[in-house]
């Protein structure tokens, strides 16, 4: 039995839920994988997977084999990739998340100057505002706007994740401006739609957080849509510090300051945007290269 073959087989089974899935991935015969993870299964003594025609999921003792197997085989990989990259310029694919606002107004930016200075480096880049698995080696570097930061990996801040309410001085001029979190009540605001749903304003008063309803006019989980229709006048916005400044000091947005509140998506101090990547994975020249060449481009004074 091929058992590298046989575990790699195993770790995509439980990630998918089906051997058909996972047959596709590797481009073989699902009869190819459901044999070899039998013989998996017949040299460990112990059933790994509870098979229905329905589902396919894990036995308790698969499940504590797939926690011990992961980490040996990503060190494996890792080691092997180390020492072939050694004598050559860091090469290869480097799979990278990142939230869609953040990713377009500055990732982007930054890869592209990765990749004139790195031609062989091949980058996967997904931008989305959902929760990718450095674990399951689904990425190597993910950018994460957040204050709960996972375990087991090294969280490099890139930016505080201060966001600032706004708005076109057509709207004020229209609207007038508020001075009071009572004032916001009668005014149209313009919201974002996280993974988890809308992202309700919080304000912070004298006498602690309190969360706001508003009257949104419009909501969208599209960055810059939200940020077109502000300066289109549409309404009040949060939006982010870093994807301001152009447009503060040319005055097509003016930030409102209110008299009694400083209004947040967020009660957590320590939010910010980091820079997430395992340490073992650091050691490949790929990961070593962009980590710091992102730090260098992207990380802001603290």
């Amino acid at each position: 039995m091929d058992k590298m073959r046989a575990l790699e087989y195993f770790m995509e089974v439980a990630d998918t839920g089906s051997f058909t899935q996972a047959a596709k991935i590797f481009g073989v015969p699902a009869s190819s994988i459901s044999r070899r993870i039998q013989d998996l299964e017949a040299a460990l003594g112990a059933t790994l997977f509870h098979r229905t025609t329905r589902v396919v999921r894990l036995t308790e003792l698969g499940a504590l084999y797939l926690d011990q197997v992961r980490p040996a085989i990503s060190a494996l990989t890792n080691a092997d990739e180390i020492v072939s990259e050694q004598p050559h310029a860091p090469s290869g694919r480097l799979a990278i998340s990142a939230p869609p606002g953040y990713g377009e107004a500055k990732v982007l930016p930054a890869l592209r100057k990765l990749r004139q200075l790195y031609p062989k480096l091949v980058l996967d880049i997904e931008l989305t505002d959902h929760v990718t698995n450095l674990a399951n080696n689904d990425v190597d570097l993910a950018i994460r706007a957040t204050a709960d930061l996972p375990d087991r990996v090294i969280a490099r801040k890139l930016s505080n994740s201060r966001f600032i309410l706004m708005a076109a001085p057509s709207y004020l001029e229209h609207h007038g401006t508020p001075k009071t979190v009572d004032d916001l009540q009668h005014h149209q605001t313009l919201q974002y739609r996280g993974p988890n749903g809308v992202l309700n304003w919080q304000a912070e008063t004298a006498n602690g957080w309190k969360e706001l309803q508003t009257h949104p006019v419009f909501i969208t989980n599209v960055g810059a849509m939200l940020r077109d229709e502000v300066l289109q006048g549409s309404g009040l916005a949060l939006i982010p510090e870093w994807g301001t400044a152009d447009h503060l000091e040319a005055g097509r947005l003016v930030e409102v300051e209110l008299d009694d509140a400083t209004i947040s998506v967020s009660r957590n101090a320590k939010s910010g945007i980091y820079l997430l990547y395992s340490q073992p994975k650091y050691r490949l020249k790929k990961i070593q290269v962009a980590v710091d060449f992102l730090l260098s481009e992207l990380a802001q004074p603290i």
